[in-house]
């Protein structure tokens, strides 16, 4: 056994966004080095179905069903992981993307869904995980970044500026945690191959500047189990912040691709992508570009 498989022998922690994609991925991963681990979605069925799956691979774990927008949710989810005992880490892995397209003509009530999930949802978990941590002294919480946490990304202001926010809000907890024993991480899993990414809905008119995305993931996205990996290596060393994939390695999986001949159409991921029309009804354009 290894001294992450000890290290995390006996330790307990909770992922939300967890029955399927990153989350899931994480929640696996911490749990096949020793952790028992805490399931969480809005899907009460969903949450069934991936303990289940989990238990089966010899797994510690339970699950409870959290909105992340909604404290009382939270909360429930942070008394059943106490069950188990002290919780040691807490990953704020919930999130979701926006309706791409221009901030002008974004509907009001997905701007708002996503700073519910990606704001709301981030502070209510740091917000009711702090003060078990503090005063035990000791816990890891792990926020997760993404794309637009470093700067503007058009057409995606929803979710982006999300992200931004997610960064400076972790960055402060870092300050105030400063000395206690307590660490806060931020962690940029980099483009993962998940249904954020295949389940696209746009504005219309804008969907065609969408296709351009099938390459980019083909080169450079990376599955959920080899996204996750950074995540052990984060709650047992003593770094601050851990972003697993720099833009000098994003170029370089890019060029290997290329190099490789992994290039276009045999490296395009498939997108469904839903486009609104006027009245907000919803027609889809499949992988290849026909309408359903």
């Amino acid at each position: 056994m290894d001294a992450q498989q000890v290290a995390l022998r006996g330790r307990v922690a909770v992922v939300t966004g967890s029955t399927r994609g990153l989350g899931l991925a994480m929640a696996r991963l911490l749990g096949q080095q020793g952790a028992t681990v805490v399931l969480a979605s809005r899907s009460e069925a969903h949450v069934a179905a991936a303990v289940e799956m989990l238990r089966l691979e010899g797994i510690l774990v339970s699950g409870c069903r959290c909105d992340t927008g909604e404290l009382a949710d939270v909360e429930a989810l942070r008394d059943e992981a106490l069950r188990h005992g002290m919780l040691d880490i807490w990953v704020n892995n919930a999130g979701i993307s926006g309706v791409y397209g221009p901030t002008a003509s974004t509907p009001i009530d997905d701007f708002e869904r996503v700073v519910r999930t990606n704001i709301l949802g981030t502070f209510h978990g740091s917000r009711v995980i702090l003060p078990v941590f503090l005063s035990q002294g000791h816990g890891d919480l792990v926020n997760l970044y993404g794309q637009g946490d470093q700067g503007p990304v058009a057409m995606q202001n929803a979710y982006a500026s999300s992200k931004r926010w997610v960064r400076q809000f972790t960055e402060t907890l870092r300050l105030e945690t400063k000395g206690t024993g307590v660490r806060v991480h931020g962690m940029n899993p980099g483009l993962v191959t998940t249904a954020l990414l295949r389940h696209i809905t746009s504005q219309p008119g804008y969907e065609g500047r969408l296709s351009a995305l099938q390459v980019v993931v083909g080169l450079w996205g990376q599955a959920p189990e080899a996204a996750a990996r950074p995540l052990v290596k984060l709650v047992t060393s003593d770094a601050g912040e851990f972003r697993s994939l720099t833009k000098l390695a994003l170029v370089t999986r890019g060029l290997h691709s290329v190099l490789t001949g992994r290039l276009r159409r045999r490296n395009r991921m498939p997108l469904d992508v839903r486009v609104l029309d006027a009245n907000g009804q919803e027609r889809t354009i499949g992988p290849d570009a026909t309408t359903r």
